[in-house]
């Protein structure tokens, strides 16, 4: 007998949930479309509306503009290997006509369908029959490989799972040796990545049950892997190791044709950092007194409800709408930093400069950013977008400002380089940046506008600042120190 549980006053086959998040999980996979959305807005009151009965605070948000369209649906558990838990039912809704429409699967793959038609234009008109029976047997055998794998790890997953917060440490002290002994199945071979499928899976598994972090279980398979390099000299893990994408063969629409699909490597997640992508608080992060100026810098986490309003007006300033280009609706505006805020590859930051928040910035992961489509990335760059509002001199300090700012960003141990993208036209801006020790590359062609790459190291920087040099990562710097 087919159990139903109830939700949100519908009755929902339990398997129908695991065949549309098997559906969704893959399409986000091949497609890359989705990201994380936070809270309730208050400027989007038919997307509030629909967004408070999940009850849930994060929902994924997949777009789909083929149509005009985003889906949201309620977010359980977010997985860095692409095996997200949701809470049905999910939702359409409209951009322009902010309509809302119920979300099944069917629907859903209607959207898929018309995104993916124009990236191939070449297939012919998907059936929509064909395709719908297609996915369900696929998310099928999708569910039956997930329900193999936990039947294969149960008796490790019921030992840790759910314990008390108190115990926490102690078990996943436990839990990682076990891991890490586990991937000593991993051995040389000539497709590595085939190997790794189950060491993702499995680390997805003990992330979604709380035992430890997928990150922190992904900075512990690359470190295997690394060791593997090191002993061996095994060129196809190191080839995998270095790689920013994996090619994996697309199966949700191979009824229609072939296709193969880049995804992120997850074993670049070992260069993550939490500290700058994903922080804890609103707290500030970094403290800086110029002894000579008398001017104190502060940062601190982009903080929703006390700096949208502000930022909105700096935005509409004259000087701001020709370079920052951000002079949108506050309904917009807060869509994307509700969206920013909560996905885990950039995040926004306040400055203040003696007690006065007066620039914004956001710090990206340039492996995960539209720039890394330009040059040759590496895992461990990290860039930064810089506004400062005031048009007064004597307030806007943009040595003092770029100088803190990477000085922060190389306290974080898995920023290995500082990246950036300077508008050819934003002459002033390039420069502040070399005077602190950014060098500038070549200039490439983004969609948006046409930019000179530029690059600084550590060494860079303290060749400008060598009393900086021996800083511990602290959040309080003296100059005179």
């Amino acid at each position: 007998m087919e159990q139903h549980i109830q939700h949100n006053s519908r009755l929902i086959p339990e398997g129908d949930n695991r065949i549309f998040t098997a559906i969704v999980n893959q399409f986000c996979l091949e497609f890359g479309s989705c990201t994380r959305y936070i809270g309730i807005p208050k400027h989007h009151k038919e997307l509030a509306k629909a967004l408070k009965a999940s009850k849930l605070d994060l929902h994924l948000k997949i777009s789909f503009p083929t149509n005009g369209a985003e889906v949201f649906i309620p977010l359980v558990y977010f997985s860095d290997i692409g095996n997200h838990i949701f809470q049905f039912p999910g939702f359409a809704i409209n951009v322009e006509q902010d309509e809302v429409t119920d979300l099944d699967v069917a629907y859903f793959l209607d959207l898929a369908t018309a995104e993916v038609q124009v990236l191939y234009p070449q297939w012919q008109p998907i059936n929509r029959d064909l395709l719908l029976s297609h996915a369900l047997a696929f998310a099928r055998q999708k569910i039956t490989c997930q329900t193999n794998l936990e039947v294969k790890f149960a008796a490790f997953i019921e030992r840790f799972k759910g314990k008390q917060t108190g115990h926490q440490l102690l078990y996943s002290d436990l839990a990682m040796p076990w891991f890490q002994q586990h991937l000593k199945g991993i051995s040389d071979c000539s497709s590595p990545q085939f190997e790794l499928d189950e060491v993702f899976q499995l680390g997805s598994l003990m992330g979604s049950h709380k035992i430890l972090k997928e990150r922190e279980l992904m900075k512990s398979v690359y470190l295997h892997l690394k060791s593997i390099v090191q002993e061996e000299q095994n060129e196809g893990v190191k080839n995998l190791l270095q790689r920013r994408h994996m090619e994996i063969k697309g199966e949700l629409f191979n009824c229609a044709g072939n296709y193969m699909r880049s995804v992120f490597n997850p074993l670049q997640l070992y260069y993550y950092s939490s500290k700058l992508l994903a922080p804890s608080s609103t707290a500030h992060v970094f403290h800086r007194y110029f002894d000579q100026e008398k001017v104190t810098i502060k940062i601190r986490p982009f903080d929703l409800e006390k700096d949208l309003p502000m930022v909105y007006e700096w935005f509409h300033a004259d000087h701001a709408k020709a370079i920052w280009k951000m002079d949108w609706s506050m309904k917009a505006l807060e869509d994307f930093y509700r969206t920013l805020l909560a996905a885990g590859t950039s995040h926004s930051y306040i400055g203040e400069v003696n007690g006065e928040a007066t620039f914004n910035f956001e710090v990206y992961w340039a492996t995960r950013d539209i720039l890394g489509d330009h040059y040759d990335v590496a895992p461990s760059d990290y860039g930064t977008h810089l506004f400062i509002a005031p048009t007064d001199k004597q307030k806007k300090f943009p040595s003092l400002i770029t100088r803190s700012i990477v000085e922060w960003l190389f306290m974080q141990p898995e920023v290995g380089r500082l990246v950036g993208e300077g508008s050819v036209e934003s002459r002033a801006a390039l420069m502040n940046k070399v005077q602190v020790g950014f060098k500038l590359q070549h200039i490439i062609e983004m969609p948006h506008k046409k930019a000179y790459l530029n690059f600084c190291l550590r060494e860079w920087y303290w060749e400008k600042f060598p009393q900086n040099q021996h800083h511990s990562p602290k959040s309080f710097i003296n100059e005179n120190n």
